[in-house]
């Protein structure tokens, strides 16, 4: 796996600012000890809280606070195969027949303090189904890195969750929300993601786990755009188009809400490449037709101190796009 995955995947992990305050369940989380004892750690974790997402939330980052992405175990696995392991019943069926496949994947995640995506996806499930709260063990494909894009043979190799949180399912992936090594504030994360967004950049095995109204197929997924931290961070909405292949006779466009003194732009290879920005009121527009660029290329947010954060990454070519 190439050095650079983990520099952008960090670069996508490690943020976020919730629209629901989760300081407080945040703290309390992080303050409960290291435990072995998966029944007793989740309970001391999740008693204080009535509902079903603070339980969840708390869950969530105390193994993204505690658990290390183990790189060694990655490329050992890189050699011998991604287990796809899954199970379906009630919830106490899920629960005994899940607990006891793989106790033993759990226990040596717990005694190294470290994993890989399969372990912190079951540990995560794991420790939910001790709160009595479903949740399913997800594998699909991950777009980790811009250039990916329009590439449909991305391999299925990565697991993240779906859990049930007050009768409804919610995305999660505690592997991306830990920095995978980098030690930095994950905040929200991949944390109840928007399936809209969640598509950009994991596409499930099963269908069903996209939790879109129109499923989205293997090609539509590898034309979308990269996803990086700022997309969430900022909030990005409804951008135009919806595809990660554009051309310059594109009407490329987004919503957002810009901090007081920042900008938009696009870079072309991280340096400014000029491309005019217009606001309607609504949304902001990119002009392209006096710019001829191609290749990869970021629309960016440029704070008033001159700091630069990607939002996300498109394909830009000569053709139509897709």
């Amino acid at each position: 796996m190439k050095k650079n995955f983990f520099s952008l995947l960090f670069m996508l992990i490690s943020f976020l600012v919730s629209a629901q305050d989760y300081s407080a369940i945040d703290a309390h989380a992080k303050s409960i000890k290291y435990s072995r004892d998966l029944a007793k750690l989740t309970e001391k974790l999740t008693s204080p809280y009535q509902d079903d997402e603070s339980k969840v939330r708390a869950i969530f980052v105390w193994i993204a606070s505690n658990i290390e992405y183990d790189h060694k175990k990655l490329a050992k696995m890189q050699k011998s195969g991604f287990k796809k392991t899954r199970f379906k019943g009630s919830l106490e069926e899920l629960k005994a027949q899940r607990l006891a496949q793989i106790q033993e994947y759990i226990d040596d995640t717990l005694d190294d303090k470290k994993g890989v995506c399969q372990d912190f996806s079951w540990l995560f499930q794991a420790m939910c189904l001790h709160a009595g709260i479903e949740c399913e063990f997800i594998t699909g494909a991950g777009k980790t890195r811009p250039t990916l894009i329009g590439q449909a043979n991305i391999p299925a190799t990565h697991a993240w969750n779906a859990v049930k949180i007050n009768g409804k399912w919610a995305l999660m992936d505690v592997t991306w929300s830990t920095g995978m090594g980098v030690k930095e504030d994950f905040g929200k994360g991949f944390f109840n993601l928007d399936p809209k967004t969640m598509i950009m950049s994991h596409f499930p095995d099963e269908e069903e786990w996209q939790l879109l109204d129109s499923v989205y197929s293997k090609t539509t997924f590898a034309n979308l755009p990269y996803l990086y931290a700022g997309f969430i961070k900022y909030g990005v909405s409804d951008i135009t188009p919806f595809s990660g292949k554009v051309t310059k006779k594109d009407s490329i466009g987004l919503k957002i809400s810009l901090p007081e003194g920042s900008k938009l732009l696009i870079a072309k290879n991280r340096k400014n490449a000029d491309v005019p920005v217009s606001f309607d009121g609504d949304r902001y527009y990119f002009d392209f037709t006096k710019k001829t660029l191609s290749g990869n290329i970021d629309v960016c947010i440029i704070s008033s101190e001159g700091r630069v954060e990607p939002l996300y990454s498109l394909s830009m070519g000569v053709g139509t796009s897709n």
